[in-house]
């Protein structure tokens, strides 16, 4: 063991000490705080701050970070340890940098897009771009409190070559179970690109089996929740994978990062509870005995088979044609007349429809229609007249259809219908008489 070697392990050593004292201590003392059970909502949103960070301080304790970085930013005349975690952790002194920094924190993205040079480094930050020299990238193993492992990937005043591809096969070659681990000490600045990549982007991820295209795709997510927090909330998100067995493969990645409630779901089954509806799912067994089990009574495989029509573009444009025929037939070709005396025209109607809300899908454009239709009404009801034919006109005014719910969908009028035969099994269809409103 080479004296630099030691002396890396056992400053390393000592900074772990302090970090799980720190830790500790912080945990203690706010475990030590009975939990508020109130009705206080000021006392509930403080307790729940409470429960956060007791939450991540727990999570820390066995494992507080697993990299460092030495960085020195332009101008500042004094380089800086930053230590990066899964979850970061502040101290409890005002003012002080964090003790361990979040792996999704702005500055964290340094350790992962840094491969070396002489050159300087920079991150982008919510006040600009940072720009700065990386003196030193150290990758550490932490186990049960336990400091296992040092290996330097980057040391400025060393003549030591770099071994990040050592210590990324050591990571890769360490006993794996079943179950879909997170990659945050090993992510590659590659990776890194796609996980921290702009919000309003469609993304794609494109890579061949076994690439890391979900763990990717799950950390994107983690970072997303970590960094735009105000905006972007966990029960929004949803995913959704082919089958239940891959949704167990997957499970503790995001627990692992610290995120929770994002809907884990196969689309059929997040397809029947968005719907209401209630019945059994074709047995996929079946479907599978059928092409794979006896292999000389596979049926034909062609371009009419479910599997692939439904994945073809013969049936993306069917159902297109469908949809371009609702939206023709959605407004009804007649004037609204609530009651005797009062019109409301089809232009009018088609003028909302077709060119004020065109930018919404199919269904809010509807619930704008009728949302609109029932302020026009209440405005006419709102104009001088006897309140006799007032009250009259009020009850008229419950002919008009409610709005669709918010699925965007009315179940009570989905049904089958001969027009629909090439989508039965597959999609549900909607009347096309159907319209805005009833007679």
């Amino acid at each position: 063991m080479s004296d630099s070697f030691q002396s890396a392990y056992q400053e390393e050593e000592y900074r772990l000490e302090r970090t799980m004292e720190e830790v500790d201590s912080q945990l203690e003392r706010l475990q030590n705080i009975p939990v508020y059970t109130g009705h206080d909502f000021t006392e509930q949103v403080l307790e729940a701050g409470r429960e956060e960070r007791r939450t991540a301080l727990s999570k820390s304790a066995q494992q507080p970070y697993f990299g460092r970085l030495d960085f020195e930013e332009q101008g500042s005349g004094a380089r800086k340890p930053l230590y990066i975690g899964k979850i970061g952790v502040d101290r409890e002194e005002v003012g002080e940098h964090p003790l361990v920094i979040d792996w999704r924190a702005p500055v964290a993205s340094l350790f992962y897009s840094f491969t070396g040079g002489e050159a300087s480094a920079t991150y982008e930050a919510p006040e600009g771009l940072i720009e700065g020299l990386v003196y030193l990238k150290r990758n550490v193993v932490i186990r049960q409190r336990i400091l296992e492992r040092v290996a330097d990937t980057y040391n400025r005043d060393s003549d030591q070559p770099a071994v990040s591809d050592e210590f990324l096969v050591y990571r890769l070659g360490e006993n794996k179970d079943n179950k879909l681990r997170d990659i945050v000490s090993t992510i590659q600045a590659e990776q890194d690109l796609i996980i921290r990549a702009a919000r309003n982007t469609a993304l794609i991820i494109q890579g061949v089996a076994g690439s890391g295209k979900t763990t990717v795709a799950l950390h994107r997510l983690a970072f997303l929740l970590y960094q735009y927090k105000e905006q972007v909330s966990a029960e929004k998100m949803v995913i959704f994978a082919p089958n239940h067995m891959f949704l167990d493969y997957i499970s503790d990645v995001l627990p692992e990062l610290g995120v929770g409630d994002i809907q884990q779901r196969t689309f059929p089954d997040w397809a029947m509870n968005l719907l209401g509806l209630e019945m059994p799912l074709a047995n996929t067994s079946d479907t599978l005995n059928t092409w794979f089990e006896t292999p000389d009574a596979r049926p034909e495989l062609n371009d009419d088979v479910p599997g692939r029509y439904k994945g073809s573009i013969r049936f993306m444009e069917l159902i297109r044609e469908w949809l371009s025929g609702m939206e023709a037939d959605s407004v009804p070709d007649m004037d609204f007349s609530p009651w005797d005396g009062k019109v409301l025209s089809k232009t009018e109607i088609e003028n909302w429809f077709g060119e004020e809300y065109k930018h919404y899908p199919l269904a809010k454009r509807k619930e704008r229609v009728m949302a609109r239709v029932h302020r026009w009404i209440e405005m006419e009801l709102k104009k001088p007249m006897p309140e006799a034919v007032r009250k009259e006109r009020k009850k008229k005014r419950l002919l008009v259809r409610k709005p669709m719910p918010k699925n965007g969908l009315n179940t009570s009028r989905l049904r089958y219908t001969n027009s629909c035969s090439k989508l039965q099994r597959v999609v549900l269809c909607q009347p096309r008489s159907a319209g805005l409103f009833q007679n």
